[in-house]
């Protein structure tokens, strides 16, 4: 795959992680309907690619002695997309996109208080970037409004997805990335598969086919391709595309559903994805600053 191929190919990825939140606010089911589907397909389209390649044997390389880690990474999966997708639901998706990216500013955070990593001073300007942003985009704190618990449950998104960062961090020294996310969907859609099965009579036909597509494209396709462009993609320019998610998926939820931003939203909106671009930029403040 030539680098431009590659480019494109992790582009359309970005873009079909941006639509997920498009999909789950159209289809009718509960979210935890919608989440548990979704992993569940999107992992058995995984595993269907990963036996396609002929490495199947992969998905149990390295997980044997990690299973209570899995599960753990598999629950905060869950949590991460049920949160998000409640967001999304109750809010707008603009609204869900931008809250959930506020997992930088978790991560920094995290790093700090809990691996007692050092901080750089850029990551602290990403974080405080974060926070600005956020000021800007929750058009409403009060967590008692349904616009409130909105943008707490996307935070809580952000939280999750920073948590399952760390772990995944030190899972992937001994799980291949591909194999490692399959099973983590396997396993947050069978977390759910309780809460979620009384609830499938009531789905719809055209919510069948809009799931499908969800676990499928936007999950299954979408992390095959991304894990393939970075054989080819500098790992700058993979940070700069999946910072897009959240533009890709605004800019689809006004195309398809009509929904508008105000000014100060979308300068929010900047300051959110202008901190992953921050976050990619070496700290003056290190000896031996990386390229």
């Amino acid at each position: 795959m030539t680098v431009r191929m590659a480019l494109l190919s992790l582009h359309a990825a970005v873009l079909l992680f941006g639509l997920s939140g498009l999909i789950g606010k159209s289809v009718s089911s509960p979210p935890v309907v919608v989440t548990c589907l979704r992993s569940l397909i999107g992992a058995v389209a995984l595993g269907a690619f990963l036996r396609l390649m002929s490495r199947g044997h992969e998905l149990l390389d390295g997980v044997r002695g990690r299973i209570k880690v899995m599960l753990v990474g598999g629950g905060l999966l869950a949590v991460h997309w049920w949160t998000f997708f409640m967001a999304i639901r109750l809010g707008t998706v603009s609204l869900g996109l931008l809250t959930y990216a506020s997992f930088p500013l978790f991560i920094t955070v995290l790093n700090w208080v809990l691996q007692r990593e050092p901080v750089h001073r850029k990551d602290w300007w990403a974080a405080g970037t974060v926070l600005v942003g956020l000021g800007l985009v929750v058009p409403d704190w009060n967590f008692g409004s349904q616009v409130g618990l909105a943008s707490a449950l996307g935070l809580v998104s952000g939280l999750t997805f920073a948590l399952l960062t760390l772990l995944n961090r030190q899972l992937t020294v001994h799980v291949m990335p591909l194999p490692l996310v399959t099973v983590q969907m396997a396993i947050a859609g069978l977390v759910l598969l309780p809460l979620a099965v009384p609830q499938f009579p009531n789905v719809q036909a055209s919510d069948w086919l809009r799931l499908l597509l969800l676990g499928v494209a936007c999950t299954g396709v979408a992390h095959a391709i991304f894990t393939s462009s970075l054989r080819t993609v500098r790992v700058a320019s993979v940070s700069v595309a999946a910072s897009l998610e959240p533009v890709y998926g605004m800019l689809a939820a006004w195309m398809v559903l009509g929904e508008s931003a105000t000014s100060v939203m979308l300068v929010g909106a900047a300051f959110v994805v202008g901190a992953s671009f921050l976050s990619m930029l070496p700290d003056p403040a290190m000896k031996n600053p990386k390229p």
